[in-house]
C-alpha cells in the first residue's frame, strides 16, 4: 500500500531532460500514476513528440516547456 505522502494523483510534476531516455521513462511512469506532467529538454526535437505521446497513452495533461 502506498503512503499518502507518495500519492501524486492530481499533482503537477515538472521533469527536466524528459525528451527521451530516463527522463521520458520517468515522465511516463508518473503520468500513469496520475500526475499531470510538464516536460523540459534542451531542444524541442523530442520533447514535443514525447509530450504528445504521453498525453495520448495516459490521458493526463502533458505540457512541453521549451
Amino acid at each position: 500500500m502506498l503512503l499518502k505522502e507518495y500519492d501524486i494523483e492530481g499533482k503537477v510534476v515538472f521533469i527536466t531532460g524528459a525528451g527521451r531516455g530516463i527522463g521520458k521513462g520517468i515522465a511516463q511512469v508518473l503520468a500513469e500514476a496520475g500526475a499531470d506532467i510538464a516536460l523540459n529538454a534542451l531542444t524541442e526535437r523530442y520533447v514535443v513528440r514525447t509530450a504528445s505521446d504521453i498525453a495520448e497513452t495516459s490521458g493526463r495533461k502533458v505540457l512541453p516547456i521549451l
